[in-house]
């Protein structure tokens, strides 16, 4: 299932990610706080009291800076996701374009042009796509324009068949066609093909 150009799946494994990520942050600062401020409580009630103060002198200030910087983590962790998704749409889009349009081009139509949005990267890939399907569609048009001088070869050798024909006539046609057979094959040369 698609939403716009990236598929769910891929942004739902994103954001997991980059969830995760931030998760382990905040985990790693939470320990390194709780063991920064671990401290054994004596048996002695004067001696724990005063341990409990000493701790909550040094704990409230990096409690309050804690929340600080968890809120800034958290704004850093919005922006940074907002600015992601943005750059992602921008590399996203462009190869979601080059998918409809290769499937379009490998179902037979050399005509189509790939076309991106002005501020879109990869226009090099574009420009080298469309070059090479107007190449294609060059060779192609070549192979037709033989094809259709080969068949106004085989209507006068059928004519010629029809009427009396004369040595001289069947070596001009025979060298026509060998002439056009020649030029067929130096353009399906240019393609490399399976098979």
């Amino acid at each position: 299932m698609r939403t716009g150009f990236l598929e769910l799946g891929f942004k739902l494994r994103f954001m997991l990610i980059f969830c995760l990520i931030t998760l382990a942050a905040v985990s790693v600062a939470s320990f390194l706080f709780y063991f920064l401020t671990y401290r054994e409580l004596s048996s002695h009630y004067g001696e724990a009291f005063f341990t409990l103060q000493s701790v909550k002198k040094a704990v409230f200030p990096l409690l309050f800076a804690s929340i600080q910087s968890v809120a800034l983590l958290i704004l850093v962790s919005i922006g940074i996701a907002v600015l992601s998704l943005f750059f992602s749409h921008k590399i996203a889009g462009p190869l979601y374009r080059f998918e409809k349009s290769l499937e379009t081009i490998g179902s037979g139509d050399l005509t189509h042009v790939v076309r991106l949005r002005s501020g879109d990267q990869i226009q090099e890939l574009v420009k080298t796509i469309n070059d090479s399907v107007h190449s294609i569609n060059y060779r192609i048009k070549g192979a037709h324009d033989v094809l259709s001088r080969l068949r106004t070869i085989e209507e006068r050798f059928k004519t010629l068949l029809e009427n009396d024909f004369q040595q001289k006539e069947l070596r001009e046609i025979a060298e026509d066609l060998q002439r056009e057979l020649t030029e067929l094959q130096k353009i399906l040369a240019m393609v490399k093909m399976e098979g």
